[in-house]
């Protein structure tokens, strides 16, 4: 009897041991070294070709490098592109330990939150990156084939997008007819569901679907 509770607290033990294993954090360096354990970052630091983000951890499933560039990829197909601005500080075993992004591969998270609100509208950059977020204004204002800025509300449109033969973008209403207009160099300021607030240029932007 003693001697079947040994091996069934020794299953226990070993059980424990793979599934601590199992749902850690993994990171893998540049020198062929790949350690599990805890990152712990709240946010972290990424530089786009349209933004200095800082995106929350907890909506992170994996970071990848790619053709010189970090690709976040987080929640609901959210991915952003860039140079990796933030050190990694990573609990090993208990030991901290920290890493900078020169040292970094790949970062694999054990789990990941979904988002619960704050997608409004969806956002495709001309890289190909893409989030959910919200507006923080409440309307647009275009300029007009006679000369004079109409105001649109952002609750009237249903998608805003770049068309690259007309290098021009195309507004779809709600009830209403669509509009043409050129808004390079215009912006809007977007609440990113899995960052910090933003101000995007529309020369970065391919498309905008207002949900």
């Amino acid at each position: 009897m003693k001697k079947q509770l040994s091996i069934f607290m020794l299953l226990i033990f070993i059980l424990s041991i793979m599934n601590t294993a199992v749902f850690a954090d993994q990171i893998e360096l540049q020198n062929g070294q790949k350690l599990r354990g805890d990152v712990q970052n709240d946010s972290l630091g990424l530089e786009t070709v349209y933004a200095e983000l800082n995106i929350q951890r907890q909506y992170i499933n994996k970071i990848n490098r790619e053709n010189g560039d970090f690709v976040f990829r987080a929640s609901e197909n959210n991915r952003f592109s860039g140079q990796l601005l933030s050190e990694i500080i990573f609990l090993v075993n208990g030991d901290e330990r920290v890493f900078s992004a020169s040292e970094i591969i790949s970062l694999d998270f054990s789990n990941n939150d979904s988002f619960s609100d704050n997608k409004q509208l969806s956002v495709t950059l001309r890289n190909e990156d893409f989030f959910f977020g919200n507006t923080v204004e409440n309307s647009i204002s275009i300029n007009t084939s006679l000369g004079s800025p109409l105001n649109i509300s952002y609750d009237n449109i249903i998608s805003i997008e770049y068309l690259s033969g007309e290098d021009i973008y195309l507004i779809k209403r709600d009830n209403a007819s669509d509009i043409k207009s050129d808004l390079n160099g215009k912006k809007i300021i977007i609440w990113p569901a899995a960052g910090e607030i933003v101000e995007l240029e529309f020369d970065y932007i391919k498309k905008i679907v207002f949900n």
